[in-house]
């Protein structure tokens, strides 16, 4: 593909981001429109809210997964740390279990019908089979805040602008990559990861940012707003404080749409990314030495 056909697709796609969709959830009627962005922040990609669904209230919500016919969540906070297991179409409660109270849970994701839940500052990767049963303890040195996988490295983030790319077996660090946008500036507060057909979901810590990331080199491709999903919630929760924020993403592949919540949040909400980002067509959005 020439250059000049590669920044052609780029700037239309920033200029598609401009015109954002509504809700057309029956339960809201909101309309989702974007916070105003500075011209040299990534591009805002767009998404549709299909469905506000309640759940379970004060689950502290630090990972999401789904894995066959089941969806998984990791909460945190010392002596409230569990995982949880739910009926991917009901989104209904079956099971859960308790972590020790010396531990703070944190990100969550699966490969081969294997569940990896991360540890706050301990330092523990937990793994466990599809019924919740721990199968073995894994050791990394840093905090453990996201976790994903591109099917065969655990991928990391521990809040800062680092992601690193692990071992499954071992826990062993095989490389690792910066995020940053096309000005160089380094991104921290990485936090939730999701990986979709070949790029690299983060919501920023604190924020309703999600950056779509190239897991190559760590540039920023775009990024969601899901500012009016948190405006939602505040509504639902008059006395929300600054900890509640966004957190909890999981790309259901069987409907292709996101199931999004946050730390204590009343509701999912699945939405459908336009268009969904995958390696094919984010590769024309990339320039080049980044």
């Amino acid at each position: 593909m020439t250059h000049v056909l590669r920044y052609h697709l780029f700037f239309c796609l920033i200029l598609a981001s401009i015109s954002f969709s509504q809700s057309s959830t029956a339960e809201t009627n909101e309309a989702i429109t974007p916070a105003t962005f500075q011209t040299t922040s990534p591009p805002v990609w767009q998404y549709q809210l299909l469905r506000t669904i309640p759940r379970e209230k004060h689950h502290f919500t630090e990972g999401l997964v789904f894995a066959g016919n089941y969806l998984f969540e990791s909460t945190g906070q010392y002596g409230k740390s569990q995982l949880h297991r739910y009926d991917a179409k009901k989104l209904t409660l079956s099971q859960h279990i308790n972590l020790h109270a010396d531990f703070f849970a944190e990100g969550l994701t699966v490969i081969q019908n294997q569940l990896y839940q991360l540890s706050w500052k301990e330092g523990d990767v937990f793994v466990y089979n599809l019924n919740l049963q721990r199968i073995n303890t894994l050791k990394i040195n840093s905090e453990g805040w996201g976790l994903t996988t591109d099917g065969e490295s655990l991928i990391i983030s521990n809040g800062s602008s680092t992601l690193s790319f692990r071992d499954r077996n071992t826990a062993q660090e095989s490389r690792r990559i910066t995020v940053h946008d096309s000005s160089r500036k380094q991104w921290k507060d990485i936090n939730e990861l999701e990986w979709i057909n070949g790029v690299i979901l983060a919501n920023v810590w604190h924020q309703d940012t999600v950056l779509i990331i190239n897991p190559d080199t760590g540039y920023i491709i775009g990024q969601y707003n899901f500012e009016a999903l948190s405006q939602i919630t505040s509504k639902a929760m008059p006395s929300r404080n600054g900890e509640q924020v966004l957190n909890g993403m999981a790309w259901n592949s069987a409907t292709q749409t996101l199931l999004l919540t946050g730390k204590d949040w009343p509701f999912w909400f699945e939405v459908s990314l336009l268009p969904v980002p995958s390696a094919h067509v984010t590769s024309s959005l990339i320039p080049e030495g980044f």
